[in-house]
């Protein structure tokens, strides 16, 4: 194959605009003896002429998805810098998103035993759809309220407080100036599995939960403290509030572990049976049983693994913590379970596993927004594993 046709092959594999007939004409020659040097200098040129930018859209389809994006909030830098040197490792991980260790070490043999055309996956997920915003809350009395249902621009009037869903479907609350709402009475909001949502809490702090999490909450807050309990995955922006002259304190019960914010942003991930707290801004107070004390700086991510009493802490690139409330999957060097247990999450799927080799590990980037089948074939091209489906439940075989 020439040069010339080789580029516009994986160019437009690359970019999601390849036909069937080309994209089959590129399978054949990876698996051809003759396709390694030339393959290397065609995405060493790719990468130089079309550096890949993050664009953050939602819905992007492209098949490669993106492992660049911005680093945080506040200053959008490059999650990878551009690809500049003929490392092929390096090029094949700018090309495509979620790339295993199988792949990554071995291409030599990805490239002979790519899977037929016919994928293990290439059955009917039309019923498996990506996650939505939806929760729902229950009240201090055990009321539900199913906020997907709920219209937005709609205020519901309690006792002494009011709970509004605006236009953009978050919820916030309003206590009336001349209510005395007690510091005991709770609501807890519940995202299901294929969910998430944004709440605004009575304080006016932000929390952005991820799907399968709870958090429990007082509708008053007091002059005391301001207390919340989360099981899952959230993401806060804590407002700083004042009781005279005193900050009022935010802490976030999370199994083990309290969490006092020293006015931050952060996420707290207890997936897992570990504890991740990584801090984007400010400062927060990690504290455990037996006196154990930690504080985080931004850019620093605490682990804790309650049944070892196990912390360690480390300097991490957030995005890859934050980019869920983004709307991408990212990993780092991430274990299939790991990545296959946020797809579960995401898409309330289970997954069950026959695997009988060492579990390969992915880094990468893609939507969250497209679909687990195209997802599950980025995964599946490594040659690690196999899939196959079975109603809502996911054979894992490798």
């Amino acid at each position: 194959m020439e040069k010339e046709e080789l580029y516009f092959l994986v160019k437009h594999y690359r970019d999601n605009t390849i036909s069937d007939q080309d994209l089959k004409k590129l399978k054949d020659y990876l698996r051809s003896d003759s396709s390694d040097a030339l393959l290397d200098l065609v995405m060493f040129e790719l990468a130089e002429k079309n550096p890949l930018e993050y664009e953050g859209k939602e819905g992007n389809d492209h098949l490669f998805g993106s492992i660049q994006g911005k680093l945080n909030a506040q200053n959008q830098k490059k999650l990878l810098d551009r690809v500049t040197t003929l490392n092929f490792i390096r090029t094949v991980a700018a090309l495509f998103a979620l790339v295993g260790s199988a792949f990554l070490f071995s291409k030599s043999n990805w490239v002979k035993e790519l899977p037929n055309d016919s994928y293990t996956i290439s059955q009917d997920w039309s019923k498996i759809a990506p996650g939505k915003s939806k929760a729902k809350i229950v009240l201090e009395n055990g009321q539900e309220i199913d906020l997907e249902d709920l219209p937005n621009n709609k205020t519901l009037q309690m006792d002494g407080y009011s709970l509004v869903k605006n236009d953009q479907g978050e919820i916030s609350y309003f206590i009336d100036g001349e209510s005395n709402i007690r510091t005991d009475l709770y609501n807890t909001i519940i995202v299901p599995k294929g969910g998430e949502y944004k709440l605004n809490l009575p304080d006016g702090s932000q929390v952005w939960l991820n799907a399968a999490s709870n958090l429990k909450y007082p509708i008053n807050f007091g002059k005391e403290s301001r207390k919340v309990e989360l099981t899952g995955e959230a993401y806060f922006h804590v407002v700083k509030k004042l009781a005279g002259a005193r900050k009022l304190p935010f802490i976030v019960l999370s199994g083990e572990q309290e969490l006092e914010v020293l006015g931050t942003q952060f996420n707290l991930n207890t997936f897992s049976n570990k504890i991740k707290t990584t801090l984007v801004e400010g400062a927060v107070q990690l504290r455990f049983s037996g006196g154990k004390q930690q504080q985080l700086l931004p850019n620093q991510q605490a682990v804790f693994n309650p049944s070892s009493e196990k912390l360690e802490v480390e300097n991490v690139n957030t995005y890859y913590s934050m980019a869920w409330k983004e709307g991408a999957f990212a990993f780092d060097n991430a274990p299939l379970e790991d990545v296959l247990g946020s797809l579960s999450r995401w898409y309330n799927v289970s997954f069950d596993y026959n695997i009988n080799k060492k579990s390969p590990h992915f880094t990468g980037s893609i939507s969250r927004y497209d679909s687990i089948e195209k997802l599950l074939e980025l995964i599946e091209i490594t040659n690690s594993v196999k899939f196959e489906i079975k109603g809502r439940r996911i054979m894992v075989s490798g």
